[in-house]
């Protein structure tokens, strides 16, 4: 039987009246919490109230649209989307798209309707849109023992519909009359499309309709005894039983959508890691250039940006740069004297006189290379009173660069030099005579090194010292 969204509304709007009305008087406003792995919804009233809650969708303003929670059923636990699942199989009975149809765009008041439809589908009669931040709000169905109605009075039946009218939500009222006393277990007795007595357990009230449109009530004769009244009550219960045990097979239902949808979900990301190894794989690797078999000078060193200096530009290697420790202008101020050792080198083979106190093997010429001082120099055995300080260091400065080519008798004259330093700091002779005597320097007996081999053991370098090699 095919019906229309405002059909299931109508038939549902006068009982989710009197359910919002007991919801009102169980959450007086308080706060709440909601947690869907339980599932529970919780009022914080004094003292706490616990119901059960129905997820049916999600409005999101951003979006546009409400969204039904079957869509993400392997997220939610299946008796939290039994109630929508339940509502979308009734809307496929019934042939209602809007029940149907995963995501609809938002219209003024549509979230209600919908949440309206699902009442008359579901059996549960109380709903909360519960804001969830960023313009969304989930739609609740709640239920609950707390929802337990009393017997159906005439004050209370006049107070329901009455407020249920305000909202012109029904569109046709002789249908939410009769579907209201069907599910309270009331009697309804219908003379004509215009008017229809409905009796309670307390009295009947007689209510006329004008195009579906209800224009009047008054208090009528009880159509029914309490015997039909009874009866009629325990059908209202097999019909909310009915619909129960729809639900739970509902849950059923989500719980096998749910391992379904999950198994397609992972089965969607395992191809998608395929392909997207399959499309690293397939895909050329980067070729390399081959480097050059020769390259020119101007390839190998890039040009030196030229750097002004004044009005002149200097090439940018010739500039010095003050972070570099190897490339500093000398310490201004007059030099300290002290002491230098030197390694003299061979002249040429040809044996030509050069000039400066290295190209001669007078010992006295390579004591004043040793002792630079001339105060000092002039005071130790063997240096000539005849020389003064003063040419001997500009014959240094005049002494021209030791030969490249390795002179044939290298080794005899560096044996000799070392003879002559010995010489020269311990006194004629001592070289030959006497290698233990100790070599006087500034005054202070130190160790030769030819001292320090004849005892077993070699002087540490710096590197030594330093790395305690």
């Amino acid at each position: 039987m095919t019906k229309t969204l405002q059909e299931l509304i109508d038939a549902s709007i006068f009982i989710s009246t009197e359910y919002q009305a007991v919801l009102a008087e169980l959450s007086q406003g308080a706060d709440w919490d909601v947690d869907f792995s339980a599932p529970s919804f919780t009022l914080r009233t004094e003292p706490p109230v616990t119901l059960t809650p129905y997820l049916l969708g999600t409005e999101s303003a951003a979006r546009g649209s409400f969204v039904w929670s079957w869509q993400e059923l392997g997220h939610f636990d299946p008796q939290v989307v039994s109630a929508a699942v339940q509502t979308r199989q009734t809307g496929e009975r019934h042939g209602v798209a809007e029940l149907t149809t995963d995501e609809l765009p938002l219209q003024e008041g549509l979230a209600r309707r919908l949440t309206l439809a699902a009442k008359a589908a579901t059996g549960l009669y109380a709903h909360y849109p519960a804001r969830a931040g960023g313009n969304i709000t989930a739609w609740l169905l709640l239920d609950g023992p707390q929802f337990e109605l009393p017997r159906l009075t005439e004050q209370r039946m006049m107070q329901v519909i009455g407020e249920s009218l305000t909202t012109d939500t029904a569109v046709d009222h002789n249908l939410a009359v009769a579907s209201y006393a069907k599910l309270r277990g009331a009697h309804v007795e219908w003379d004509t499309d215009a008017t229809c007595v409905v009796t309670v357990h307390d009295g009947a009230q007689r209510f006329w309709f004008d195009e579906h449109q209800i224009t009047g009530v008054e208090p009528a004769e009880p159509a029914v005894g309490e015997d039909e009244l009874r009866e009629l009550e325990r059908q209202a219960q097999t019909h909310r039983e009915a619909l129960l045990e729809d639900r739970r097979a509902a849950g059923g239902r989500a719980e096998q959508l749910g391992a379904q949808q999950r198994a397609e979900a992972a089965e969607r990301k395992r191809r998608e890691r395929e392909e997207a190894a399959a499309a690293a794989s397939s895909a050329p690797a980067a070729e390399e250039q081959p480097l050059p078999s020769e390259l020119s000078p101007e390839e190998i060193e890039a040009p030196e940006p030229a750097q002004p200096e004044g009005d002149v530009a200097v090439p940018a290697s010739q500039v010095r740069d003050a972070d570099l420790p190897f490339d500093q202008e000398p310490t201004p101020g007059p030099a300290e004297p002290g002491r230098v050792e030197t390694t003299v080198l061979p002249g040429p083979q040809d044996g030509a006189a050069t000039a400066g106190p290295q190209a001669s093997p007078h010992p006295d010429t390579t004591a004043m290379s040793r002792i630079p001082d001339p105060e000092f120099a002039a005071t130790q055995p063997g240096a000539p009173d005849d020389v003064p300080a003063e040419t001997t260091r500009d014959a240094d400065r005049a002494a021209p660069a030791p030969a490249a080519e390795e002179h044939p008798v290298r080794e005899e004259r560096v044996a000799h030099e070392e003879v002559v330093d010995r010489e020269t700091v311990a006194g004629p002779g001592a070289a030959d005579d006497d290698l233990s005597a100790p070599a006087v320097v500034d005054g202070e007996e130190v160790e030769t090194n030819e001292q320090a081999e004849r005892k077993g053991k070699k002087k540490r370098g710096f590197l030594s010292r330093f790395f305690d090699l």
